[in-house]
């Protein structure tokens, strides 16, 4: 418990410091050293820092794909995608700020998780097939498309509210309202298209 515990805190550091303006090139040593723990420590955790944020996006997957199996079986696929990224964001240690800032790593692709598609840790769209398999739905465009927007939708939401620009005090009430309003924008593209 306490090799998670810790391998969790020195995740959490590296993330913190990269979402911190000026403190984003923190070496091993100073992100060791705030987490109680000697550098040869976080090396026997991650070979790097990014490795150490692949951790962090893994355990996120991980979260998201436990609720949506929790979820009632009949319950629709938006909604249960919606309820787990909302439930994961909000029961998380990490700020609104941190959570916005993985998944735009997961968004974007950048170098660092090439390693993420060499196969050390599960693509985001391959923990969801499997768990929508488990609920009897097959996986295609439209399943693909419900994640990718409502991450799209989630991240957008959390930025906003770490800028301080949400009218609410509530961080959930705040997420539920980005999605209707997702949701209402693609009714309205579907109505635009059938008057074109």
């Amino acid at each position: 418990m306490k090799k998670a515990a810790t391998r969790l805190a020195l995740a959490t550091a590296v993330l913190r410091h990269l979402t911190d303006p000026g403190r984003e090139s923190a070496t091993v040593e100073t992100i060791a050293a705030e987490v109680g723990v000697s550098p040869r420590t976080f090396h026997n955790y991650f070979t790097c820092k990014e490795d150490a944020l692949i951790y962090l996006i893994d355990v996120m997957h991980h979260h998201v794909a436990e609720v949506i199996r929790a979820r009632p079986a009949d319950e629709s696929l938006r909604d249960a995608v919606e309820h787990a990224l909302i439930e994961v964001a909000c029961a998380t240690e990490a700020t609104p700020r941190q959570v916005a800032t993985l998944i735009q790593l997961i968004e974007c692709g950048q170098p660092l998780m090439q390693r993420k598609r060499r196969g050390d840790v599960a693509e985001p769209h391959e923990r969801f097939e499997e768990v929508l398999a488990q609920r009897g739905h097959r996986v295609g465009l439209y399943e693909r498309l419900v994640l990718s927007n409502a991450l799209a939708t989630l991240r957008v939401a959390l930025q906003m509210w770490s800028e301080g620009r949400s009218p609410v005090n509530d961080l959930r009430e705040y997420l539920r309202t980005a999605f209707r309003m997702q949701q209402m924008s693609m009714l309205s593209s579907r109505v635009q298209q059938w008057r074109e």
